[in-house]
């Protein structure tokens, strides 16, 4: 019997992203996008991750080049700590609590590693509390530029949007309710109809009958 061939993975690379929400805040890991090239991965995280929470910077780094361990996951593959790749520069993140949140990771700093195993040994060491550790190096990280201009442009339309955040929702309501009380809200579009006071029923089983003109 001929065994069926697995399909191909067909999709984009996947890339994490990481939002800085201002100017001397923290990036935070806020999720993944799939996309073709380090622009593309930009443009999508832009549009899925800054459409409306604030933003000043964005960061886009390939899956395939972030190591990430939970001490569990150590204990069980020591060997994770030997992972070999280029020395240099490593970005470090941590994931502190299990409480649910829009962000899974802070970036807290780098440190000089002589490749991500390294970067990971360090970061246990330094941080033995963490929930999971994520290493990456600076060679890796695609960003948005700092300059001003790139930055109103990327991400003035999400500041400008005034229901952005969930304390604004009420904001929504108590307007709904001016315009009802000041007679400018529409009617529904399935409001029964009428002719002068009386409703009109067309349907055969509707007991009153029809307006007749």
């Amino acid at each position: 019997m001929t065994q069926p061939q697995p399909t191909p993975d067909t999709q984009w690379p996947r890339w994490e992203v990481f939002k800085q929400d201002a100017p001397n805040r923290p990036w935070q890991a806020v999720g993944s996008v799939h996309a073709g090239d380090p622009d593309h991965a930009l443009l999508t995280a832009r549009n899925v991750f800054a459409r409306r929470p604030s933003a000043v910077s964005l960061w886009a780094v390939r899956e395939s080049d972030i190591l990430t361990a939970t001490p569990e996951e150590i204990a069980a593959r020591p060997e994770v700590l030997e992972t070999p790749g280029e020395a240099g520069t490593y970005h470090l993140g941590l994931k502190r609590t299990h409480k649910r949140s829009m962000t899974f990771v802070d970036l807290v700093g780098t440190l000089e590693a002589s490749g991500p195993g390294d970067a990971l040994r360090q970061a246990r060491e330094l941080h033995p509390d963490a929930l999971t550790w994520l290493v990456f190096p600076e060679s890796a990280v695609v960003r948005t530029s700092d300059d001003p201009g790139t930055v109103e442009s990327w991400f003035a339309p999400a500041k400008d949007k005034t229901y952005k955040q969930q304390q604004y929702y009420g904001v929504i309501g108590r307007r709904v309710g001016e315009l009802k009380r000041e007679g400018k809200m529409p009617g529904r579009v399935n409001e029964e109809p009428h002719v002068g006071d009386h409703k009109v029923y067309d349907h055969p089983h509707d007991r009153a009958p029809k307006v007749q003109r």
